[in-house]
């Protein structure tokens, strides 16, 4: 299973999430880990070219994971957005209730906040 996102983006993560967002990017999402030449910088590749950077901050300089489903979401699209569903779930992500209930929303370890869905035909 891929997962596409369509845009660049980089966040910050509270430093203590750091075990947790790596599972859940490299196990969750399937995402490649880039090498990095900052040590508080993890870089992750998505199918098709995208590269998330997560800026790890000391816990105090981050927005706590609350206020992170106020923030824009972003799309991850897969050809099979339950198995997709599943696997975030089996690896800390917490589903979100969001505006658009046909679609899955959750949250990653970090806050992240996301909406997974299907790579043909979808909207």
């Amino acid at each position: 299973m891929t997962t596409q996102i369509g845009n660049h983006f980089k966040m910050a993560v509270p430093l203590r999430l750091r075990g947790e967002t790596r599972a859940f990017y490299r196990e969750a999402l399937g995402c490649r880990p880039l090498a990095s030449e900052r040590a508080e910088l993890d870089l992750y590749e998505f199918a098709g070219g995208f590269v998330l950077g997560l800026l790890f901050v000391p816990d105090g300089d981050a927005l706590p994971p609350q206020l992170y489903r106020q923030a824009t979401w972003l799309e991850l699209k897969t050809e099979d957005p339950n198995a997709l569903r599943q696997r975030i779930l089996a690896c800390g992500g917490h589903e979100i209730k969001a505006d658009d209930d046909a679609r899955f929303c959750c949250q990653a370890p970090g806050g992240q906040v996301f909406r997974i869905a299907p790579l043909a035909g979808g909207a």
